[in-house]
């Protein structure tokens, strides 16, 4: 058996528009843990399976300060592949997906990048794995972050009963964990090229202690436009790459915290 009447009916409608993160740069995507939900909701509870095929550490390199001496900050790579087997309502695989992607945490505590890296890179490549599965899996967002219908349909449609409602809706505003995106605007390296200056920075401790004060009463649905914040501050040359950081460390142990009220 295949895909029934009603999923495929499901997976040809557009993606809830509450479901679809932007990141530091604007650029749209759905969330590792989003994408798990969807696999639920279509496909059921143990109707799919993921595999990591392969993980493995790129590189790790140690930064050093302006006197060569070791900063104790690292960059780290890892490269993951991952595979998506979907199956239908009886537990008989129907198609599986493959796809890798690699993740680089710059400028972090040697234990904090590999663990930042690592998440990432599997966290990016399951998502990869699930967008030949089409509009609700993200497919469409890379056509500029469009949100309407890229495939509208498809001329293999099973016999039965169509969907009778769509299973987005009241899927609330999703907010990233952080673990499924890379904020590279926070690479401390040179952003002019070779032979040009880098600008100096001045950091506003006023602004930070102000910003401080509003991430400590931010809700979930605030944090990603406070990571924004932050991004565009460090682009601008308003903020260093020591200060940037600490603050996004701040706002994922803000998310952390509200993770855990929300559990208890």
């Amino acid at each position: 058996m295949g895909f029934t009447r009603a999923q495929v009916d499901q997976l040809l409608q557009p993606i809830n528009t509450n479901r679809v993160l932007r990141d530091g740069k604007g650029h749209s995507h759905v969330s590792q843990q989003d994408v798990l939900a969807h696999l639920v909701r279509i496909f059921g509870f143990g109707n799919f399976d993921t595999e990591i095929i392969n993980v493995e550490c790129v590189f790790e390199t140690p930064r050093v300060n302006d006197q060569g001496k070791p900063s104790g900050r690292w960059d780290v790579c890892y490269r993951a592949a991952y595979r998506l087997i979907v199956k239908d309502e009886h537990g008989v695989e129907v198609c599986h997906f493959e796809d890798g992607s690699t993740a680089t945490a710059e400028n972090q505590k040697r234990g904090d990048a590999h663990d930042l890296a690592y998440k990432s890179a599997l966290s990016l490549a399951k998502k990869r794995a699930a967008i030949p599965l089409g509009d609700q899996f993200g497919l469409s967002l890379y056509n500029k972050g469009q949100t309407s219908a890229l495939v509208r349909g498809t001329l293999v449609m099973p016999e039965g009963q169509p969907a009778e409602q769509d299973v987005q809706d009241g899927v609330e505003k999703q907010v990233s964990l952080g673990n499924d995106e890379i904020e590279r605007d926070l690479d401390a390296s040179p952003a002019e090229p070779a032979g040009h200056p880098v600008p100096a920075v001045s950091v506003n401790a006023e602004w930070v202690n102000a910003f401080e004060t509003r991430l400590a009463s931010a809700g979930s649905d605030q944090l990603g436009a406070l990571k924004r914040e932050v991004a565009a501050e460090f682009k601008h040359h308003r903020l260093d790459s020591d200060a940037a950081n600490q603050l996004m460390d701040a706002i994922r142990q803000r998310q952390a915290e509200l993770n855990g009220q929300e559990a208890a």
